[in-house]
């Protein structure tokens, strides 16, 4: 056996069990002259040191003295991009000085840039980028991590993409949720009904190793149709189904996430009001993405709207070398604060509790006896810091299963 007791910090910070809605995210458990004693990577007993001393010093536990220091769980960033070759700094450059979006891809760059770069590489290649980003991650608290394929476009380096995630899974702390984005874009090979064919061809394979499905629905990429073709196939492969939706337009990505019962809904930076009271109305999860906000000078998602009509709120980063640069969900966490109307403690539960349900995950994302022991120890007595001192690392000590990582 194996135990740990981190003793005395100054705040637990959890917010509760389950899928949160409206005054629920902000009703957070705050405890102070607590320890938190773990065994075997499990939460047993959250009690004052007088009552753990003796059975920690039986168990000859590790101690990890949080003095002065709140611990929340550990952050659950529930959408990325991890995997892929090479980078987009000259796009980056580009848009900067003043070109468009179109004229990038008209260069070369875009996606069709990534694309190239990411079937070029080998699997080792970019096992050991992802590798290397991991690490980044979870020195700033994630330790669960959803990453999608969508830079292969074909089957060979879609597969390729699923084999990385597998592989790192069983290989670094941060707990990864694989998720199939086949119908990312269209490749410039093909027709885009002989495309969707490929992608429906993919589906049980990647069902193999693909908890979830997703579809870029949007004006350009996929139609709301035809999204709700490829999850259905999905579905019955075994997959469950989000969607990519409303980042630039409203193309009936909504009605096709509520008619194929989604698990998330993701971006959501044109959502419009009769769309947000139709999703509180569901359990989709409505995953927000500030950090491309940012990134892109795009507006922002209507969080204050989501929040008060009930939806069920979510923050994750939206890793990817084209539209966010940053794995920090702190960062996310201030971004919402400041840009969105969300208060800390609501922003808190968006990266912990409500990512772990956008996942459907039950045992990380709270501070609860029997949960799995994912904690972050913040370098500050009071967990709003980590948001109000904002682009700082904030993360002191990161323990995931009960391990210091």
């Amino acid at each position: 056996m194996t135990a740990l007791l981190i003793k005395n910090p100054a705040q637990i910070v959890s917010p509760r069990p389950g899928s949160l809605r409206g005054p629920e995210l902000k009703d957070l458990h705050v405890s102070s002259g607590n320890c938190i004693y773990i065994t075997d990577g499990v939460i047993q007993t959250i009690a004052p040191f007088k009552e753990l001393e003796s059975r920690a010093q039986v168990d000859n536990a590790a101690v990890i003295d949080a003095s002065g220091k709140a611990v929340v769980p550990g952050f659950v960033d529930c959408h990325t991009h991890l995997i892929f070759g090479g980078d987009r700094t000259d796009d980056f450059a580009l848009r900067t000085a003043g070109a468009s979006y179109e004229e990038i891809a008209t260069n070369g760059g875009g996606i069709a840039r990534t694309v190239t770069a990411t079937r070029a590489a080998s699997k080792a290649e970019l096992k050991d980028l992802a590798h290397m980003r991991l690490n980044r991650a979870l020195r700033q608290g994630t330790t669960t991590m959803e990453v999608k394929t969508g830079y292969g476009l074909n089957p060979e380096t879609e597969m390729k993409m699923l084999e990385v995630i597998k592989e790192l899974n069983d290989e670094h702390p941060v707990d990864l949720i694989p998720t199939f984005l086949g119908a990312h874009s269209v490749p410039s090979s093909m027709e885009k009904t002989d495309y969707i064919a490929q992608i429906k061809a993919m589906l049980p394979e990647a069902a193999r190793i693909a908890k979830f499905c997703d579809v870029f629905c949007e004006q350009g990429y996929f139609n709301s149709a035809e999204s709700f073709v490829i999850l259905e196939a999905a579905r019955k492969a075994g997959m469950l189904p989000r969607l990519h939706a409303n980042q630039f337009h409203s193309v009936g990505c909504i009605e096709a996430a509520v008619d194929i019962e989604a698990v998330s809904v993701d971006h959501l930076e044109v959502l419009k009001l009769d769309e947000i009271s139709r999703l509180a109305d569901t359990d989709i999860a409505c995953v927000m993405l500030p950090g491309v906000s940012l990134f892109l000078d795009i507006a922002f998602a209507p969080a204050r709207e989501i929040i008060n009509d009930g939806c069920i709120p979510v923050l994750a980063s939206d890793f990817n070398p084209g539209s966010n640069m940053s794995l920090s969900l702190q960062l996310v966490m201030s971004l919402a604060c400041m840009r969105m109307g969300v208060s800390v403690p609501e922003a808190l539960a968006c990266i912990t509790q409500n990512a772990a349900y956008a996942l459907r995950l039950d045992n990380v994302g709270c501070i609860e006896t029997g949960w799995q022991a994912d904690l972050v120890i913040l370098d500050c007595a009071d967990y709003r810091e980590m948001a109000y001192f904002y682009g700082e690392n904030h993360a002191y000590a990161v323990i995931k299963k009960g391990a210091l990582v």
